[in-house]
């Protein structure tokens, strides 16, 4: 059986990382069977040092993208199979718009602001001794912060940064429009993209000026609820 690596459950949420958001919930949509090993730790274990990553007949595959990938060309592509090549090229398009640009977005709004970054603090060191608390959240901040300076949104303001994440909303919700789903009647791989990206700001216990401008979009919030319902809330 599948086997899923991530950090674990945040809010109502199965991770508070968007790509481990998109593989869970891929796998549930796809209807594979899988199971959950949660943990920190995983870290040390990740082929890439990068959550998430699966293990499958005792291979192990890194990257939300070439996880899906694998499970299509192991188990079939029982979600875009029926799309043409132009839907597909617009499912990969936002994609990778998602998982290379809003999702730098995400990372500023939670590491570097200094609005959200209090909340952000207490709900992932929240449970260390305080003065490990306080030094393993400044290293991480930090090295986040670097992150964010050598791939470029993080040179930029935080009104650049939020005309950047609102070009993206506003494209998602042009191509959702009225729809259920991004590309029609039924879920796609691109739902699971969206929902793992567009759920870390509508649905996590965190928010802040930034994340109140996906809440601008009322198509995306009922989409995020639309899918919560559908994969999460009908276990429970």
């Amino acid at each position: 059986m599948i086997k899923l690596y991530n950090f674990g459950q945040f809010g109502d949420l199965p991770d508070p990382s968007a790509f481990c958001v998109k593989i869970d919930v891929y796998l549930r949509m796809t209807g594979l069977p899988f199971t959950v090993e949660s943990g920190i730790d995983n870290l040390k274990r990740a082929p890439k040092g990068k959550l998430p990553f699966i293990e499958d007949d005792g291979e192990k595959i890194a990257d939300s993208s070439f996880i899906i990938e694998y499970l299509k060309q192991k188990y079939g592509d029982s979600l875009d199979a029926e799309l043409t090549e132009v839907d597909k090229a617009i499912v990969h398009a936002f994609s990778k718009m998602m998982d290379e640009n809003l999702y730098w977005c995400l990372v500023w709004c939670r590491w570097a602001s200094d609005q959200l970054w209090p909340q952000l603090k207490e709900s992932f060191f929240g449970g260390l001794p305080p003065v490990i608390r306080d030094l393993a959240a400044f290293k991480v901040r930090k090295g986040v912060i670097r992150d964010l300076q050598g791939q470029g949104v993080g040179r930029h303001s935080e009104a650049d940064i939020r005309i950047i994440m609102t070009r993206d909303l506003k494209a998602l919700s042009a191509q959702l429009g009225d729809k259920s789903y991004f590309m029609g009647d039924r879920v796609s791989s691109l739902d699971a993209v969206a929902y793992g990206f567009l759920s870390q700001f509508v649905l996590a216990p965190l928010r802040s000026p930034m994340t109140d401008i996906a809440m601008g979009y009322p198509n995306l919030v009922s989409f995020c609820h639309r899918i919560q319902r559908a994969y999460y809330l009908s276990e429970r």
